[in-house]
């Protein structure tokens, strides 16, 4: 597997630090002004002011800033976990995969059931914490591994898929039964959830066979990022109101699709794969969520992609959030906001009830 030169990640030329310090500097002017002419709009109508001053910082930092910059700003999802671990007291459990991936563990590493987590930042982490912690009131222990992986710029497709691979032959081998598993996505990561199914079903040569020793119980894909072109009508009619604007979506899904040989299109855009790509993706995982929001730039493509894939698999479940922004739930403990998404009690409700249910044989 071919890696990036591990020296160039969080290095920035001089003109991408004059591009990230100016990014910052206009953040309070920027904020001042979005605030005063969104806080009243209807999609904020049962949000905090400090929930749409969160919302806003982060769209601006998403819309200003660059992945590179981003990454050199906030770190890597390494980084952001030891410094997680030290603000909440938590222990560090990070087990090394080889080819530059990681399994970075939140809270005590269970092998006996438990949820695989892709990409994470400080606040997502204290999510799934939390989720955690609700899950042990119900008397369920539970894992949450989270990989850590390489991102873009610095790596393209099929590397993330490839460590993606590593992550699931590192925990069968250590004894996790697939039963016992449930994998969960948010954004790319619900992408990369897609492409491992894909992968299932559809091998590609530059990539390792990836054997599921039985179905896995369950797969959560949080806000997917399953259209990688931009195009849908909720792009424009949503940009403005969710964290990411259409502008920033569509150079993102370019720089990707750019690498992407168009043979395998379909692995990195599920909304456009061909009509009977998951078909059969019943027998490889017993039940699926789909969440995503209403005021999200994606949601068109996200409900497409659903309804779509619930043709294939009728134990698959799509939720929209009224007003929902893209990862919503997150949103709340960014700021350790105490009204939560609707979002949040599904989250534990649904991994609950997988992980008490009888798994498909």
């Amino acid at each position: 597997m071919a890696l990036p030169n591990k020296s160039n990640y969080g290095k920035l030329s001089a003109a991408q630090t004059l591009g990230l310090v100016a990014g910052i500097i206009s953040l309070p002017v920027y904020l001042l002004w979005n605030v005063a002419t969104t806080a009243y709009a209807s999609h904020n109508s049962k949000r905090t002011l400090k929930r749409i001053i969160t919302d806003s910082a982060l769209r601006h930092v998403t819309s200003t800033l660059s992945n590179a910059q981003l990454q050199s700003a906030f770190g890597t999802d390494l980084t952001v976990y030891e410094q997680w671990t030290k603000n909440n007291k938590q222990p560090k459990t990070i087990d090394e995969l080889g080819d530059d991936a990681k399994l970075l563990w939140i809270g005590p590493k269970r092998l006996d059931r438990g949820a695989f987590l892709l990409p994470c930042a400080e606040f997502m982490v204290s999510f799934w914490r939390y989720v955690q912690l609700e899950l042990e009131k119900q008397n369920i222990e539970v894992g949450f591994a989270l990989l850590s992986y390489s991102l873009a710029p610095y790596a393209v497709f099929p590397t993330p898929l490839k460590q993606a691979r590593l992550a699931l032959d590192f925990l069968f081998a250590a004894g996790v039964k697939p039963q016992n598993l449930q994998l969960v996505g948010d954004s790319a990561g619900g992408n990369m959830v897609l492409q491992v199914l894909s992968q299932v079903m559809h091998p590609l040569a530059s990539v390792p066979e990836i054997r599921l020793p039985g179905p896995l119980r369950g797969a959560f894909l949080i806000s997917p990022w399953v259209s990688l072109s931009a195009t849908s009508k909720s792009h424009t009619e949503n940009d403005g109101r969710d964290i990411l604007t259409h502008r920033t979506l569509n150079a993102w899904g370019a720089e990707i699709l750019k690498d992407t040989p168009p043979s395998d299109n379909a692995f990195v855009e599920a909304v456009r794969a061909p009509e009977d790509w998951f078909a059969g993706v019943d027998l490889l995982v017993d039940r699926v969520l789909i969440s995503g929001g209403g005021a999200e730039c994606l949601r068109d493509d996200i409900v497409a992609f659903g309804e779509a894939f619930k043709k294939h698999h009728k134990e698959t479940e799509l939720v929209v959030q009224k007003d929902g922004l893209h990862e919503d739930m997150y949103l709340d403990f960014a700021l350790g906001e105490k009204k939560l998404s609707s979002l949040t009690p599904l989250t534990v409700e649904w991994l609950a009830a997988g992980f008490l249910a009888e798994p498909s044989t």
